[in-house]
Parts: C-alpha cells; structure tokens; sequence
C-alpha cells in the first residue's frame, strides 16, 4: 500500500525540521557591500523582482539563500530558525558575525508575513522558500523579494548561490563560490567511483509502521545524490501522485531496497525501534548487509538543504557513509 504525502508535509516540516520561536536581536544595517549596476532584475517562476539599490537590510527565507549569503560575506538581519543547536546550522553559524540574526518561525503555511515586514528590509530572499508562492506577491510589492527558478525546493544550490549574488551585485564571486564547490564535488567522484551508478533510497518514518521516501529526482536532495553519482530508482521515480514523496506501507518496504538505505527518524527514538524491528523491513538485504545509513538531525540538513556551506559538511560526513554501506552491500 501506497499513500501519498502532500507536499511540504514531510519532506519539507518534518524533514528539514523548520519551526519553534525566537528572536535573538535584530542587527543593525548592515551593508551588502555590492557593487554598482542598480537597478537589478532578476526573473522566477513567479514573476519578476527589481532591487532598486543595494541592498542594507537583508531577510533571508530560505536557508541555502542564508549560506549563500553568508558565503559572499554578507549578514542578514533575519533568517528562519532551524531545529538545530541555536536555530541555525553549525556550517551557517561559523559564518555569523557580530549580533545574531532575527529568528523568524516557520510554520505550517509558511512565514508570518507581517513579522517579516516590520524587520523593515530592503530586500527579502526566498529562492527556497517552500511557500513562498504564497505570499510572495504581498511582500514583493513592498519590499524586492526573490523566489524559486524552477519550483519549491527543487533549485539547485547553484542556482539559489548565483541567483542571491545577483541580487546583492556579486555575481562573479557567486560564480567563484559556485565552481569551488562543485570541484569538491567533482573531488568525491573521483575518489569515489563505488558511488557511480549505485542506486539510493531516501526515507523519513511518518506515522507508525510507515515511511516517507522521496521520489523525485527534481528534489534537491535528490540532486544532492545525484552530484555524488548515485541514482534513484525508477520503482520509486514510478510511485504515484505528484508529491516529491510517498508514504510507503510496512508492505511495500521492499521499494527501500537498494545499494544503500539513508534513514532519518526525526529524533523519535521509538520511531526507529519500531521500524528497525518491522520484520519486514529487518529482511531487508540493505538492512542485513549493513547498507542502511541512520543519519542525525545535522548530517540530514546537510543533504536536504543542500549549500554552499553545509555540501562541504556532507562530503565530510555523509560520503565515508555512503562509500562503506555501498562497498557492504556490493559484497
């Protein structure tokens, strides 16, 4: 049995583990240091955004449009708070200087839109704004706003680094940033050909006894994969619906059964005991074989909030994973 999951419901609140609360002080203005060439118009899936100047006070939507912006060198006045150690990933909070940004809540819609506006920005970026769809009209016409070039956490990392450098007037040290980590992409290829070619699945305990796997290869998880080597399935390219993922039944755990198996139990202790100890999903051969990766809150942010700050983390982290569960199951 199959259910599908609507979109957003899991692989992107309970996944990328947004919400809570808090504020830990507004910065003040802090320069974007661009360059000249104002005005600016950058256009996306939902229409266009013109910055009329550089921009000073910068809220960020999206966390790889943060580390983007933390990458050029820019501090935001406001970014969302993450369920990590202080609301913001490590890779992020190594870049963060002087105050602490602005901890905006994300909740079940999204953003609260006046929050936002009373931070008084002059710019807003949300290129991974999973719902930026919608609000993005009522913030764009006051304040510039950015969205997604291809669809809600579908862009590449580099599209959302080169569209941030352009909105603040580095696009050239965007594009710098941009080749510098994919060559250490490239650097794990190379010194690890066992992923070539080696079909993953990528799964997250829903409800009792279920699982959520993804199952689009325009996710930017699924690119994440992808830019290792590794490959999705077709079976699971094939379950229904038009969500990036479905719920899969203990009945069809069989779909989980590839070269290697990442896991994320939300921190539910007993989520992963029930699992784990499903007969079905023990039989498993990746599960047998040692192929199935169990991953932490912060190795999973890594690879499904892909950026140009936190794919050096999953390089660290995550390929000697993926290298040894690969090697096991090819055994």
């Amino acid at each position: 049995m199959v259910r599908l999951v609507a979109a957003g419901a899991a692989l992107v609140l309970g996944l990328s583990a947004c919400g809570g609360g808090g504020d830990a002080g507004t910065p003040k203005d802090t320069s974007a240091g661009a360059a000249p060439g104002y005005p600016i118009t950058i256009t996306h899936k939902l229409g266009t955004t013109t910055i009329k100047a550089a921009p000073k006070r910068i809220v960020v939507l999206g966390e790889t449009d943060q580390d983007a912006l933390l990458a050029l060198g820019i501090q935001p006045i406001a970014t969302v708070k993450t369920s990590m150690a202080d609301g913001i990933a490590p890779w992020s909070k190594a870049k963060v200087t002087g105050a602490t940004p602005t901890l905006l809540t994300v909740g079940d819609n999204g953003i609260d839109v006046e929050q936002v506006l009373k931070l008084e920005p002059d710019l807003i970026l949300a290129g991974y704004d999973f719902y930026i769809d919608k609000y993005w009209k009522k913030l764009n016409d006051i304040v510039p706003t950015t969205a997604f070039q291809t669809g809600p956490v579908e862009d590449t990392w580099q599209q959302v680094t080169r569209q941030v450098g352009q909105a603040v007037g580095k696009s050239a040290e965007a594009d710098k940033l941009v080749t510098e980590v994919e060559g250490k992409i490239a650097g794990v290829k190379k010194s690890n050909p066992e992923l070539t070619g080696k079909k993953f699945a990528f799964g997250v305990t829903g409800q009792t006894g279920t699982m959520n796997v993804l199952k689009s290869t325009a996710d930017s998880a699924s690119k994440m994969f992808g830019e290792f080597g590794m490959t999705l399935p077709q079976p699971i390219q094939a379950l229904p619906g038009e969500s990036f993922a479905a719920e899969l039944s203990a009945e069809r755990y069989d779909l989980l059964d590839q070269d290697v198996l990442v896991t994320y139990y939300n921190d539910n202790k007993q989520h992963q005991q029930d699992t784990e100890q499903n007969p079905l999903f023990k039989k498993l051969k990746v599960v047998s074989k040692g192929g199935n990766i169990v991953v932490d809150l912060t190795e999973f942010y890594s690879i499904r909030n892909p950026s140009p700050l936190g794919i050096p983390y999953a390089i660290d982290k995550m390929v000697p994973k993926l290298s040894a569960a690969v090697k096991k199951t090819a055994a």
